[in-house]
């Protein structure tokens, strides 16, 4: 009986070595190649570009269709339509008669603005120019710094879609402030502060002529 129960443990206990030796096959060598590595560009100190404001493509890439705006006003008039952001109806718009330097854009004699069914109003950029120039100015002003990385110079650019942009810089607060800008055919053709209202000012350029020289003699004679 007990030589019975020795043979029956010894039949048990072979029986588990060979399921056990089924349950956990021995790992097989895998012949398929390792997947390459693609080693991460190493960032440059500085973006090399002509454009001092630029740091990286999408900067240079806005803040040329920026600055070439600029030099159009220099030899086109420029004209701006100003929209409600509630019903999308215009509310005014300012003629600019082309000058030889932006600056000159804050003459009086540079520019008329009617309201919205046409009729003279007060001219609205006096004091300061419109927002189409802001980026131009600001480079205009690292041209003459000794410290590109000063806090006057801070800004940002975020591409937000195909040829729309988010500028941001100082505007003579501690903070940065956003304007929101549309490029067409590599000019500034809109641009807003709010990106859920993007058509808040529509921009022009146009010859300076025929009627619109007229306006000015009418206005300034000359």
């Amino acid at each position: 009986m007990a030589h019975r129960r020795t043979i029956s443990v010894l039949v048990l206990a072979l029986a588990a070595l060979s399921l056990g030796s089924c349950a956990s096959p021995s790992a097989t060598p895998s012949t398929s190649p390792s997947p390459s590595v693609t080693p991460t560009a190493t960032p440059t100190d500085a973006f090399d570009s002509e454009i001092l404001l630029a740091n990286n493509e999408i900067e240079e890439e806005f803040l040329r269709a920026a600055l070439d705006s600029c030099e159009l006003a220099k030899t086109q008039s420029l004209v701006l339509w100003s929209y409600e952001e509630s019903d999308g109806q215009l509310t005014n718009s300012t003629y600019f008669r082309p000058v030889e330097s932006s600056e000159q854009l804050l003459f009086p004699e540079n520019q008329i603005s009617t309201g919205s069914a046409g009729e003279d109003i007060q001219d609205l950029y006096n004091n300061y120019l419109p927002a189409i120039f802001d980026p131009c100015l600001l480079e205009q002003q690292a041209a003459l710094a000794d410290d590109l990385n000063a806090e006057l110079l801070e800004h940002t650019v975020e591409q937000i879609g195909t040829y729309e942009y988010a500028w941001s810089q100082h505007q003579g607060g501690a903070n940065l402030e956003k304007m929101y800008y549309t490029v067409t055919d590599g000019i500034i053709s809109r641009y807003s502060k709010d990106n859920e209202w993007p058509i808040g000012t529509e921009v022009m350029f146009m010859e300076f002529s025929g009627d619109l020289e007229s306006k000015f003699v009418a206005a300034y004679g000359n």
